[in-house]
């Protein structure tokens, strides 16, 4: 069993606001993550540092397969960008995503002797205190409890990390109430909960789905979500469970 530890979360749920006029940012809305990443470190300031990790950071969730060097430059930047803004609400989020994909493709063991799973929950609560009504923050760590709770079941989780589903429908709740239309806030809650019981929380995660969708996308990393959302929402509605889930895992980076 892989340790699927911290926000997926929403990492994605990061990536549409933050609007800027920086020739950085402008080429991360416009889907050059490469580019952008050179451009932002070559500012040499906090904003373009985040640029940078947020370019790494949706080059890695693009990918649909395991992709260490991807996870290693996100990780890098994301600390970078932390170090120039520390408790920085979006550095967080794409940190906390980086060590999530790191701990499904290192496994289960290697990922606790890390202490991966800790480092993801300590940096989104550090940011949660200084940003205590930034939805994406809240959004995180709603997913951070889906995802260790999925891995480790609700008793291993509650007992080693606290971490419980209830918990996490809570955050979702509290972030919902703040940007009820969030494009990927409405996706990844779709994702969290159907990796974790689709037959459960099927309703819930249609609803979501179905929101994701209506938003309207403001840049290339929207447009490619809303795509996502529409395969998934098919394949949930559809009659073949096993397209869902491979479909689902190849969207979240799961190992095959």
């Amino acid at each position: 069993m892989k340790l699927r530890v911290a926000a997926f979360a929403l990492l994605v749920t990061a990536f549409s606001t933050q609007a800027s006029a920086d020739p950085a940012f402008d080429l991360w809305n416009q889907g050059k993550y490469e580019e952008a990443i050179k451009t932002g470190l070559a500012e040499k300031t906090p904003e373009g540092l985040s640029v940078a990790a947020r370019a790494a950071a949706s080059a890695m969730t693009m990918q649909t397969s395991p992709c260490m060097d991807c996870v290693k430059r996100a990780e890098d930047l994301s600390r970078k960008a932390l170090a120039a803004d520390p408790k920085g609400a979006l550095p967080t989020i794409y940190l906390a995503a980086a060590l999530g994909y790191k701990g499904r493709i290192i496994g289960l063991m290697a990922a606790q002797s890390a202490k991966l799973g800790e480092q993801s929950k300590h940096a989104i609560e550090e940011a949660m205190a200084a940003h205590p009504k930034d939805a994406q923050l809240i959004a995180t760590m709603g997913g951070w409890h889906f995802e260790v709770v999925r891995v480790g079941g609700s008793m291993l989780a509650r007992w080693t990390y606290g971490a419980t589903i209830d918990k996490g429908l809570e955050f979702y709740e509290q972030a919902f109430k703040l940007a009820p239309n969030d494009l990927l806030i409405n996706y990844q809650y779709g994702l969290g909960l159907a990796a974790y019981d689709a037959g459960e929380y099927h309703d819930k995660i249609e609803a979501a789905w179905k929101r994701a969708i209506a938003a309207p996308a403001q840049n290339a990393y929207d447009e490619a979500q809303k795509k996502r959302a529409a395969e998934l929402l098919a394949l949930l509605n559809g009659k073949d469970k096993k397209a869902f889930e491979a479909k689902l895992d190849s969207y979240m980076g799961i190992p095959q």
